[in-house]
């Protein structure tokens, strides 16, 4: 059976703010594997993904998506078979979202495809349905059917690694009670549920963060010492530095000349 490819790219990353729209769908079908959390919209409702989902696009199916949190990435490829025939016996959903097992699940066959695509000087006809055979086949024996138990587990590991994201890039902002009040649970509760989600206590995780900030603070601003104890939200200066140096060995001060920047 002959199969037009169209277009295809791994890891593709698209900008803050970036939309696909095709309110009419493409002419051929899509299929799109996403790295990052997406929202979906199927049939005029929207859908917030976790990371690893998939869907593959009938022709003519509206195609509305964009990043949850700004930024997306993924693996597409467009493709038409000669007759729908190329689906029969096949488990993948159309027009559905599904979860695949692994990031890397199609990583070689997107790959190949991307490139096989843009390399013209030769034909590679054969190549690329294998390797679409093949991806589709993979999708297939990997694609995850949570049980409503296991589902609710993945949905709070995701918003625990949601929460973790937000702690490394504005970790002066919270506290380890902020955090078990932002998942409504007792703070030993929740401390006991970060450290087997991650290994490593919550405290010790929001000091971790905050150590890196200000290792950045000091070597790319020329802020006093108290000044950057204030945007890390310690109380008193000194504190600070007894912690800065309990966990790097030297105090910010010695950091920071070791840097050769002004203090």
């Amino acid at each position: 059976m002959n199969i037009t490819f169209s277009g295809a790219y791994y890891r593709k990353k698209e900008q803050f703010g970036f939309q696909i729209q095709f309110t009419e769908g493409t002419r051929e079908y899509v299929l799109l594997h996403f790295y990052t959390p997406m929202v979906i919209v199927l049939n005029g409702r929207k859908t917030e993904t976790q990371a690893n989902a998939c869907i593959l696009y009938r022709p003519r199916t509206p195609q509305i998506y964009w990043g949850k949190f700004g930024e997306f990435e993924n693996d597409y490829v467009r493709f038409l078979p000669e007759d729908s025939s190329f689906f029969s016996g096949r488990s993948i959903p159309l027009d559905e979202i599904f979860y695949a097992d692994g990031f890397d699940v199609i990583k070689r066959e997107m790959e190949d495809i991307t490139y096989f695509l843009t390399e013209r000087q030769q034909n590679h006809d054969s190549e690329l349905k294998e390797r679409l055979c093949c991806a589709l086949e993979k999708l297939e024996s990997s694609r995850i059917f949570p049980g409503q138990k296991a589902q609710r587990k993945s949905e709070q590991t995701f918003r625990l690694m949601q929460l973790r994201e937000e702690l490394k890039r504005s970790p002066e902002k919270w506290t380890v009670d902020a955090m078990a009040e932002h998942f409504f649970l007792t703070r030993s509760h929740f401390s006991v549920l970060w450290k087997k989600t991650f290994g490593v206590s919550p405290k010790a995780d929001l000091r971790a963060f905050k150590n890196e900030k200000a290792m950045l603070l000091l070597s790319t601003t020329d802020f006093t010492m108290q000044k950057i104890a204030q945007l890390m939200n310690y109380n008193e200066c000194e504190n600070f530095i007894r912690m800065f140096k309990k966990m790097n060995g030297i105090s910010p001060l010695q950091f920071r000349k070791r840097l050769r920047l002004p203090t």
